[in-house]
Protein backbone atom coordinates (compact mmCIF):
# COMPACT_ATOMS: atom_id res chain seq x y z
CA UNK A 1 0.00 0.00 0.00
CA UNK A 2 1.72 3.22 -0.60
CA UNK A 3 -0.04 5.15 2.57
CA UNK A 4 -0.36 3.96 5.92
CA UNK A 5 -2.93 2.69 8.12
CA UNK A 6 -5.25 3.33 10.02
CA UNK A 7 -6.96 5.67 7.27
CA UNK A 8 -10.19 4.97 5.31
CA UNK A 9 -8.68 5.68 1.73
CA UNK A 10 -6.30 2.83 2.70
CA UNK A 11 -8.06 0.66 5.09
CA UNK A 12 -11.53 0.99 3.00
CA UNK A 13 -9.21 -0.07 -0.67
CA UNK A 14 -7.85 -3.30 1.34
CA UNK A 15 -11.54 -4.21 2.70
CA UNK A 16 -12.73 -3.99 -1.42
CA UNK A 17 -10.66 -6.21 -2.10
CA UNK A 18 -10.75 -8.62 0.44
CA UNK A 19 -14.12 -8.94 -0.43
CA UNK A 20 -13.88 -8.66 -4.29
CA UNK A 21 -11.45 -11.48 -4.11
CA UNK A 22 -13.54 -13.30 -2.21
CA UNK A 23 -11.03 -16.32 -0.88
CA UNK A 24 -11.30 -16.06 3.15
CA UNK A 25 -8.92 -18.48 3.37
CA UNK A 26 -6.18 -16.51 1.25
CA UNK A 27 -3.01 -15.54 2.93
CA UNK A 28 -2.33 -11.89 3.22
CA UNK A 29 0.01 -9.76 3.62
CA UNK A 30 0.50 -6.12 3.89
CA UNK A 31 3.27 -3.84 3.48
CA UNK A 32 2.92 0.07 3.81
CA UNK A 33 5.69 2.48 1.97
CA UNK A 34 3.70 5.15 4.06
CA UNK A 35 4.64 8.29 1.56
CA UNK A 36 2.89 10.85 3.72
CA UNK A 37 5.96 10.37 5.85
CA UNK A 38 8.28 8.53 3.64
CA UNK A 39 7.81 11.81 0.64
CA UNK A 40 11.52 11.56 -0.88
CA UNK A 41 12.18 9.52 -4.16
CA UNK A 42 15.03 7.69 -2.04
CA UNK A 43 12.89 6.73 0.30
CA UNK A 44 9.86 5.66 -1.49
CA UNK A 45 12.63 4.02 -3.34
CA UNK A 46 13.89 2.11 -0.17
CA UNK A 47 10.36 1.20 1.28
CA UNK A 48 10.00 -0.42 -2.22
CA UNK A 49 12.96 -2.16 -2.26
CA UNK A 50 11.77 -3.66 1.56
CA UNK A 51 9.03 -4.66 -0.24
CA UNK A 52 10.17 -6.30 -3.22
CA UNK A 53 12.39 -8.40 -0.72
CA UNK A 54 9.86 -9.49 0.98
CA UNK A 55 8.15 -10.73 -2.07
CA UNK A 56 11.51 -12.31 -3.78
CA UNK A 57 11.16 -14.73 -0.36
CA UNK A 58 7.27 -15.25 -0.36
CA UNK A 59 6.86 -15.60 -3.99
CA UNK A 60 2.99 -14.70 -3.68
CA UNK A 61 0.75 -16.25 -6.04
CA UNK A 62 -0.18 -11.79 -7.02
CA UNK A 63 0.49 -8.73 -5.90
CA UNK A 64 -1.65 -6.21 -5.00
CA UNK A 65 -0.71 -2.74 -4.94
CA UNK A 66 -2.80 0.35 -4.17
CA UNK A 67 -1.66 4.08 -5.22
CA UNK A 68 0.30 5.88 -7.65
CA UNK A 69 3.55 5.06 -5.42
CA UNK A 70 3.18 1.32 -4.70
CA UNK A 71 2.70 0.90 -8.59
CA UNK A 72 5.83 3.14 -9.77
CA UNK A 73 8.10 1.93 -7.12
CA UNK A 74 6.90 -1.75 -6.22
CA UNK A 75 4.94 -3.16 -9.63
CA UNK A 76 6.38 -1.27 -11.98
CA UNK A 77 10.49 -3.26 -11.96
CA UNK A 78 8.33 -6.49 -11.80
CA UNK A 79 6.05 -5.46 -15.02
CA UNK A 80 7.17 -8.57 -17.43
CA UNK A 81 7.94 -11.11 -14.62
CA UNK A 82 5.85 -14.32 -13.91
CA UNK A 83 3.91 -12.69 -10.70
CA UNK A 84 0.55 -11.17 -11.62
CA UNK A 85 0.00 -7.80 -10.02
CA UNK A 86 -3.30 -5.76 -9.53
CA UNK A 87 -3.36 -2.03 -8.32
CA UNK A 88 -5.92 0.55 -7.55
CA UNK A 89 -6.75 4.21 -6.95
CA UNK A 90 -3.86 4.99 -9.74
CA UNK A 91 -4.02 8.80 -11.08
CA UNK A 92 -1.61 8.84 -13.76
CA UNK A 93 -1.73 6.98 -17.22
CA UNK A 94 -0.71 3.35 -16.84
CA UNK A 95 1.82 4.24 -19.97
CA UNK A 96 3.53 7.18 -17.62
CA UNK A 97 3.84 4.10 -15.39
CA UNK A 98 5.64 2.13 -17.39
CA UNK A 99 3.03 -0.84 -17.22
CA UNK A 100 0.87 -0.21 -19.77
CA UNK A 101 1.54 -3.53 -22.27
CA UNK A 102 3.14 -5.57 -19.22
CA UNK A 103 1.48 -8.91 -20.12
CA UNK A 104 1.34 -9.75 -16.56
CA UNK A 105 -0.21 -6.27 -14.87
CA UNK A 106 -3.88 -4.62 -15.17
CA UNK A 107 -6.09 -2.96 -12.15
CA UNK A 108 -8.29 0.06 -11.16
CA UNK A 109 -7.82 3.70 -12.77
CA UNK A 110 -8.64 6.40 -9.99
CA UNK A 111 -10.63 9.13 -11.85
CA UNK A 112 -12.22 12.07 -10.38
CA UNK A 113 -16.11 12.97 -10.19
CA UNK A 114 -14.53 16.61 -10.78
CA UNK A 115 -18.18 17.91 -12.93
CA UNK A 116 -20.01 16.05 -10.29
CA UNK A 117 -18.65 17.06 -7.32
CA UNK A 118 -19.04 20.58 -8.69
CA UNK A 119 -22.56 20.58 -9.46
CA UNK A 120 -22.96 19.52 -6.16
CA UNK A 121 -21.20 22.29 -4.40
CA UNK A 122 -22.97 24.61 -7.06
CA UNK A 123 -26.60 23.28 -5.29
CA UNK A 124 -25.41 25.23 -2.29
CA UNK A 125 -23.43 28.22 -4.01
CA UNK A 126 -25.10 28.80 -7.25
CA UNK A 127 -23.27 31.91 -7.62
CA UNK A 128 -19.84 30.70 -8.22
CA UNK A 129 -17.99 31.03 -11.45
CA UNK A 130 -14.31 31.23 -10.92
CA UNK A 131 -12.47 28.28 -9.89
CA UNK A 132 -9.09 27.81 -8.57
CA UNK A 133 -7.19 24.55 -8.02
CA UNK A 134 -4.39 24.19 -5.50
CA UNK A 135 -2.25 21.44 -4.31
CA UNK A 136 0.82 20.08 -3.44
CA UNK A 137 3.67 18.66 -5.54
CA UNK A 138 2.72 14.78 -5.80
CA UNK A 139 3.34 12.89 -9.32
CA UNK A 140 -0.23 11.90 -9.76
CA UNK A 141 -1.51 15.24 -9.64
CA UNK A 142 -0.75 16.63 -13.45
CA UNK A 143 -2.75 13.85 -14.88
CA UNK A 144 -5.89 15.02 -12.15
CA UNK A 145 -5.39 18.33 -13.39
CA UNK A 146 -5.40 17.91 -17.44
CA UNK A 147 -8.80 16.09 -16.74
CA UNK A 148 -9.72 18.93 -15.03
CA UNK A 149 -9.09 21.70 -17.42
CA UNK A 150 -10.25 19.09 -20.09
CA UNK A 151 -13.55 19.07 -17.72
CA UNK A 152 -14.23 22.50 -18.09
CA UNK A 153 -16.11 22.40 -21.16
CA UNK A 154 -18.72 20.40 -19.42
CA UNK A 155 -19.06 23.70 -17.14
CA UNK A 156 -20.53 26.35 -19.14
CA UNK A 157 -19.94 29.93 -18.08
CA UNK A 158 -17.22 28.94 -15.59
CA UNK A 159 -13.69 30.08 -15.76
CA UNK A 160 -10.92 28.09 -14.20
CA UNK A 161 -9.01 30.79 -13.11
CA UNK A 162 -5.54 29.51 -11.62
CA UNK A 163 -3.94 25.69 -10.52
CA UNK A 164 -1.09 26.21 -8.47
CA UNK A 165 1.01 23.28 -6.76
CA UNK A 166 2.87 24.19 -4.10
CA UNK A 167 6.10 22.55 -1.68
CA UNK A 168 4.92 24.16 1.76
CA UNK A 169 2.53 24.89 3.79
CA UNK A 170 3.86 28.50 4.18
CA UNK A 171 3.76 28.85 0.14
CA UNK A 172 -0.07 26.74 0.44
CA UNK A 173 -1.12 29.39 3.15
CA UNK A 174 -0.19 32.31 1.26
CA UNK A 175 -1.67 31.12 -1.98
CA UNK A 176 -5.06 30.05 -0.95
CA UNK A 177 -5.58 33.16 1.22
CA UNK A 178 -4.73 35.20 -1.72
CA UNK A 179 -7.58 33.06 -3.62
CA UNK A 180 -9.70 35.12 -1.84
CA UNK A 181 -9.04 37.86 -4.62
CA UNK A 182 -9.82 35.92 -7.41
CA UNK A 183 -12.22 32.99 -6.99
CA UNK A 184 -14.99 32.36 -6.09
CA UNK A 185 -14.60 28.39 -5.26
CA UNK A 186 -11.46 26.29 -4.94
CA UNK A 187 -10.70 22.42 -5.71
CA UNK A 188 -8.30 20.78 -3.42
CA UNK A 189 -5.98 17.95 -4.69
CA UNK A 190 -3.53 16.35 -2.49
CA UNK A 191 -2.52 18.09 0.56
CA UNK A 192 -0.22 15.21 2.19
CA UNK A 193 3.27 16.85 0.70
CA UNK A 194 3.09 20.15 2.52
CA UNK A 195 6.07 20.80 4.25
CA UNK A 196 6.95 22.85 7.79
CA UNK A 197 9.86 24.81 7.95
CA UNK A 198 11.98 22.04 9.34
CA UNK A 199 11.51 20.26 5.77
CA UNK A 200 8.94 17.71 7.43
CA UNK A 201 5.68 17.15 5.92
CA UNK A 202 2.62 18.50 7.99
CA UNK A 203 -0.50 16.32 8.34
CA UNK A 204 -3.16 17.38 6.12
CA UNK A 205 -5.57 17.04 9.30
CA UNK A 206 -3.60 19.88 10.48
CA UNK A 207 -4.00 21.79 6.16
CA UNK A 208 -7.59 21.06 6.82
CA UNK A 209 -8.27 22.46 9.86
CA UNK A 210 -6.47 26.07 9.42
CA UNK A 211 -8.32 26.22 5.80
CA UNK A 212 -11.04 25.71 7.89
CA UNK A 213 -10.66 28.41 10.24
CA UNK A 214 -8.66 30.42 8.50
CA UNK A 215 -10.38 30.66 4.92
CA UNK A 216 -14.41 31.21 3.64
CA UNK A 217 -14.56 30.15 -0.09
CA UNK A 218 -16.13 26.81 -0.96
CA UNK A 219 -14.46 23.67 -1.82
CA UNK A 220 -14.74 20.74 -3.36
CA UNK A 221 -12.25 17.26 -3.19
CA UNK A 222 -13.05 14.21 -4.26
CA UNK A 223 -12.21 11.54 -0.71
CA UNK A 224 -14.56 11.48 1.81
CA UNK A 225 -12.01 12.02 4.00
CA UNK A 226 -11.89 15.64 3.30
CA UNK A 227 -15.12 16.05 3.90
CA UNK A 228 -15.02 14.66 7.42
CA UNK A 229 -12.21 17.23 7.72
CA UNK A 230 -14.28 20.32 6.57
CA UNK A 231 -14.46 19.74 2.61
CA UNK A 232 -17.29 21.52 2.03
CA UNK A 233 -19.01 18.69 -0.85
CA UNK A 234 -17.56 15.97 -3.14
CA UNK A 235 -19.29 12.84 -5.17
CA UNK A 236 -16.18 11.10 -3.84
CA UNK A 237 -14.26 8.57 -5.78
CA UNK A 238 -15.22 4.93 -3.13
CA UNK A 239 -12.02 4.07 -2.03
CA UNK A 240 -13.96 0.20 -1.40
CA UNK A 241 -14.67 0.51 -4.64
CA UNK A 242 -11.83 0.71 -5.89
CA UNK A 243 -10.57 -2.18 -3.77
CA UNK A 244 -13.61 -3.98 -4.97
CA UNK A 245 -13.34 -4.09 -8.39
CA UNK A 246 -9.21 -4.68 -8.29
CA UNK A 247 -10.31 -7.60 -5.82
CA UNK A 248 -12.52 -9.24 -8.95
CA UNK A 249 -9.42 -8.36 -11.16
CA UNK A 250 -7.63 -10.71 -9.15
CA UNK A 251 -10.17 -13.33 -8.41
CA UNK A 252 -10.43 -13.45 -12.62
CA UNK A 253 -6.56 -14.12 -12.05
CA UNK A 254 -6.53 -16.63 -9.42
CA UNK A 255 -9.57 -18.57 -9.85
CA UNK A 256 -10.47 -18.10 -13.39
CA UNK A 257 -7.32 -18.48 -14.58
CA UNK A 258 -7.02 -15.27 -17.15
CA UNK A 259 -4.86 -13.50 -18.23
CA UNK A 260 -4.03 -10.00 -16.87
CA UNK A 261 -3.20 -8.89 -20.01
CA UNK A 262 -6.64 -9.80 -21.41
CA UNK A 263 -8.04 -7.60 -18.26
CA UNK A 264 -8.68 -4.07 -19.26
CA UNK A 265 -6.86 -1.50 -16.95
CA UNK A 266 -10.31 0.91 -16.18
CA UNK A 267 -11.82 3.70 -13.85
CA UNK A 268 -14.18 2.70 -11.27
CA UNK A 269 -17.25 4.58 -12.13
CA UNK A 270 -19.53 4.63 -9.14
CA UNK A 271 -19.21 8.18 -7.24
CA UNK A 272 -20.86 9.07 -3.86
CA UNK A 273 -22.00 12.89 -2.94
CA UNK A 274 -21.25 13.55 0.62
CA UNK A 275 -21.23 17.50 2.17
CA UNK A 276 -20.11 18.98 5.48
CA UNK A 277 -22.92 20.65 6.65
CA UNK A 278 -21.39 22.47 9.13
CA UNK A 279 -18.80 23.59 6.75
CA UNK A 280 -21.81 24.63 4.71
CA UNK A 281 -23.65 26.85 8.31
CA UNK A 282 -20.10 28.24 8.59
CA UNK A 283 -20.05 29.56 5.26
CA UNK A 284 -23.73 30.81 5.80
CA UNK A 285 -25.00 28.86 3.03
CA UNK A 286 -28.36 27.21 2.08
CA UNK A 287 -28.64 23.70 2.06
CA UNK A 288 -31.96 22.21 0.11
CA UNK A 289 -33.60 19.23 1.10
CA UNK A 290 -33.04 17.57 -1.89
CA UNK A 291 -29.23 17.40 -1.46
CA UNK A 292 -29.80 16.49 2.06
CA UNK A 293 -31.73 13.52 1.30
CA UNK A 294 -29.50 12.19 -1.76
CA UNK A 295 -25.73 12.60 -0.29
CA UNK A 296 -23.95 11.79 2.92
CA UNK A 297 -24.19 14.45 5.44
CA UNK A 298 -21.45 15.14 7.76
CA UNK A 299 -21.71 16.89 10.88
CA UNK A 300 -19.14 18.58 12.69
CA UNK A 301 -15.10 18.06 11.77
CA UNK A 302 -12.80 15.00 12.77
CA UNK A 303 -10.96 16.81 15.04
CA UNK A 304 -13.35 17.50 17.01
CA UNK A 305 -13.90 14.27 17.73
CA UNK A 306 -10.50 13.30 18.54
Amino acid sequence: MSFDSPWRWTDGQLAGFKNGLALPSAEVRVLQMDVKHNAAPEAKAAKAAEARAVIAEWQPDLIYTSDDDALEYVTRPLAGGTIPCVFSGVNKTPASHGVQDAPNVTGVLEHEHFVESFRLLQQMAPDVKRLAVIGDQGIQWPPVIARIRASMSRLPGIELVSVDQVSTFAAFKQTYTGLAETADAVVQLGIFALKDDDGINVPYQQVQRWIVENTTLPDISFWIDRVYHGVLASVTVSEHEQGLAAGKLARRILVDGASPAGLPMQPSVKGHPAINLSRAQQLGLTVKSSVLLSSEVVRGYQWEKA
